[in-house]
């Protein structure tokens, strides 16, 4: 595998992608396997994390009057169970937009049972 070029290189090089979702969510996915595991056969955290900022940070750019002008201030990620088997599935959805600010809650759910692994709730400041 050779060094990304972009964050989008990046993103494919680990297979996360938007898959179809309802109005006003945005989904995606990254599969579990050896490019995304750590030591103990997990879908890495920081990956878990990055899932979810993604994740949120397209929806707040399609779904606020904000755009693409805006920043992560702070995330939060609360990791309930690994993820041994994948797709890894991130729902995104808007808690509460704000004059100048979005927070988003992200749900990551394992891929053999649908249960919940990890929450993460992520704020973003229009620049």
């Amino acid at each position: 595998m050779t060094a990304p070029r972009s964050l989008r290189e990046l993103f494919d090089q680990v297979g996360l992608h938007t898959v179809p979702s309802e109005e006003g969510t945005v989904v995606m996915e990254m599969p579990v396997d050896e490019r995304t595991t750590n030591t103990a056969g997990g879908l890495q955290g920081g990956l878990i994390a990055t899932m979810a900022d993604v994740a949120a940070g397209q929806l707040a750019s399609i779904a606020t009057p904000f755009g693409f002008g805006i920043a992560t201030t702070d995330l939060f990620v609360r990791y309930l169970r690994p993820i041994k088997v994948g797709p890894a599935r991130a729902v995104a959805k808007i808690l509460r937009t704000g004059k100048r600010s979005v927070v988003i809650q992200v749900d990551i759910h394992r891929g053999d049972d649908n249960e919940l692994a990890a929450t993460a709730t992520i704020n973003f400041a229009a620049v």
